[in-house]
C-alpha cells in the first residue's frame, strides 16, 4: 500500500513537472555574445535594404520567396533599432539608419502647423510618427545635430492633435478628409506615441510635452484604456515600459510605479514560459511552438527598459534580480536560435538567412528589430550597466 501511494505521488509529481511546470532551458551566454548577435541582426537589416532606404520586409527560406509587402510603422521601428546600435558604440550603423530616415522624410505631410508621415495617399499612422520622434531624439543625442529640431516639434504636434482629453490617442489620420479616423485605436501605437512625448520632453524640457505624456501614461495605467478600447484586460505594453524608463523615477507617482510593477510581472512570466519551449514534440504539446521572435523580443525589450528604471528607483529595486535573470536566460535562448554564419553558408540565399530569427521557415523585419533591442538590454543588465 505504501509503495502504491509512493508511486502515485512520484508519477503525479512527474506529470505536474512535465505538463504544468516544465523545466526552463537557459543556455549560458556572455554579454559579448549577446552584443554580437544584436550586431548580426543589424547587419541583416542593412544588408537587405534597397537604395531608397527600405528594408526587406520578409523572407521564407523554405520556398525562397520574398514577401513583397511593406509596413511603414515597422520600417520606422527597424530604423530606430539601427540608431540604437549606433548609440551603443556601433557607429557604422548611423549611415544606414540615416538612409532609412530619408525614406520617411520623403513621405512627410505638413498640415495645419504639424507634420505627419504616410505613404502616397495612405494612412498617416501614429506609430510611424512615434518611432520617428524617438529615433530623431536618439540621433540628436548621439551626433549633436540639431538640424531636425523643427521636425521633431512638428511631429510632436501631430501626436498632440491625435490625443483626446482622457489621454487616449487616435491611431491614424486620413489624408483624403484631413481628419483623424474617429474612434480608431491600436494596441501598440499609444505606447509608441507616449514614449515619443516623453523623449520630446527630455529633449525640449519645459515646453509642455510631459503634461501630455503624463495624461496618457495614467490612461494606460488606471485601466481606462481597456474599458474604452474594448480589451478584456490591460495590455502588456512594452512601449509604455520604454516611456516609464525614459521618464525616470522623479516624475513617476505611485500609480505609475504600480503600472511598471505589473508590466514587469507580465514580461517575467512571458520570458519564463518561452524558456520552457524547447521545440521537442512533448514541449510543443505542453507549451506550444517557440514564439514569434518579434513577440518574445518585445517582452525582453520591455523588461530591459524596466530594469534600467529599477536601477534608479528604490520602489522597484526588489524586482531587479528577477529582471536580470529573465533577460540573461532569454538572451541565451535567442543567441542559440539565431542563424549563424556556418548554418547560413549551406543555404542558397545566405544574405537573407544569416543573422536572422525564423518562425518555422519565415523571418520578417520586425523579428530582427525586437530581438536586437532586447539583446542590447540584456547585455546592459549582464554588464551591470544602468545607462
Amino acid at each position: 500500500m505504501l509503495l502504491r501511494h509512493a508511486l502515485v505521488w512520484i508519477l503525479g509529481g512527474a506529470l505536474f513537472r512535465v505538463a504544468v511546470v516544465p523545466a526552463e532551458v537557459c543556455p549560458a551566454v556572455s554579454p559579448n555574445a549577446a552584443h554580437e548577435a544584436a550586431v548580426a541582426a543589424g547587419d541583416w537589416l542593412v544588408r537587405n535594404m534597397d537604395d531608397a532606404g527600405a528594408f526587406l520586409y520578409g523572407y521564407d527560406r523554405a520556398t525562397s520567396e520574398v514577401n513583397p509587402g511593406y509596413n511603414i510603422v515597422r520600417h520606422a521601428g527597424a530604423m530606430n533599432s539601427l540608431y540604437q546600435l549606433a548609440s551603443v558604440g556601433e557607429t557604422r550603423f548611423l549611415d544606414p539608419a540615416d538612409r532609412a530616415l530619408g525614406y520617411l522624410l520623403e513621405r512627410t505631410i505638413d498640415h495645419d502647423g504639424w507634420t505627419t508621415i504616410a505613404p502616397d495617399g495612405g494612412r498617416a499612422n501614429l506609430g510611424t510618427v512615434g518611432f520617428t520622434v524617438v529615433a530623431l531624439a536618439r540621433r540628436r543625442a548621439l551626433t549633436g545635430d540639431t538640424g531636425f529640431d523643427g521636425l521633431l516639434r512638428a511631429l510632436g504636434r501631430f501626436i498632440l492633435e491625435q490625443q483626446e482629453p482622457d489621454g487616449s490617442i487616435l491611431n491614424a489620420w486620413n489624408q483624403a478628409t484631413a481628419q483623424p479616423y474617429p474612434g480608431e485605436y491600436e494596441r501598440f501605437s499609444t505606447g509608441e506615441a507616449v514614449w515619443a512625448l516623453v523623449e520630446l520632453d527630455n529633449t525640449f524640457p519645459g515646453e509642455g510635452w510631459w503634461e501630455a505624456a503624463e495624461l496618457t501614461l495614467h490612461y494606460l495605467a488606471d485601466g481606462s484604456r481597456a474599458e474604452k478600447e474594448g480589451y478584456w484586460t490591460r495590455l502588456p505594453d512594452h512601449w509604455a515600459a520604454y516611456a516609464l524608463a525614459a521618464a525616470g523615477p522623479e516624475r513617476l507617482d505611485d500609480e505609475l510605479i504600480g503600472y511598471a510593477e505589473r508590466l514587469a510581472g507580465y514580461f517575467s512570466a512571458r520570458l519564463r514560459v518561452e524558456a520552457q519551449r524547447t521545440g521537442t514534440p512533448l514541449s510543443i504539446a505542453v507549451r506550444g511552438f517557440p514564439a514569434l521572435p518579434s513577440g518574445i523580443g518585445t517582452a525582453a525589450e520591455g523588461m530591459a527598459a524596466l530594469y534600467r528604471l529599477a536601477g534608479e528607483d528604490p520602489r522597484l529595486a526588489s524586482m531587479r534580480p528577477d529582471m536580470e535573470s529573465r533577460l540573461a536566460c532569454n538572451a541565451g535562448l535567442m543567441v542559440q536560435r539565431q542563424v549563424k554564419p556556418d548554418e547560413a553558408s549551406v543555404r542558397t540565399n545566405r544574405g537573407l538567412v544569416e543573422g536572422a530569427w525564423f518562425y518555422r521557415s519565415y523571418t520578417q523585419v520586425d523579428f530582427q528589430q525586437h530581438v536586437l533591442s532586447g539583446l542590447l538590454g540584456a547585455e546592459q543588465a549582464m554588464r551591470g550597466d544602468d545607462t
